[in-house]
């Protein structure tokens, strides 16, 4: 069974978080269960504030959802500041 996915290829930085929290709430809400961060180029704690935001907002509407290709960079950034377990990640891919 195929699951819907939100595959944001833009850089998820303070600059672009923001504007991309819609978009991901909107996808979620058309059902996502999978965040695929294979094709983001650069992230910063602005997108790990963005994850946590979509993942607190999936659990209010009882929506498991699943964090895959985790760039190494955020990963770092989320295990520094204590977040990781947080984060609902489907593989351990740190590339």
């Amino acid at each position: 069974m195929p699951q819907s996915c939100w595959q944001p290829t833009t850089a998820l930085t303070f600059d672009t978080a923001a504007a991309m929290r819609e978009d991901a709430r909107r996808v979620l809400t058309d059902g996502a269960l999978r965040i695929d961060l294979s094709g983001v180029p650069e992230a910063d704690s602005a997108a790990l504030a963005l994850l946590l935001d979509v993942c607190r907002e999936a659990a209010a509407r009882h929506q498991a959802i699943d964090i895959v290709s985790m760039p190494a960079g955020l990963r770092s950034l989320a295990d520094l500041y204590g977040v990781t377990e947080l984060l609902p990640t489907g593989d351990s891919t740190a590339a």
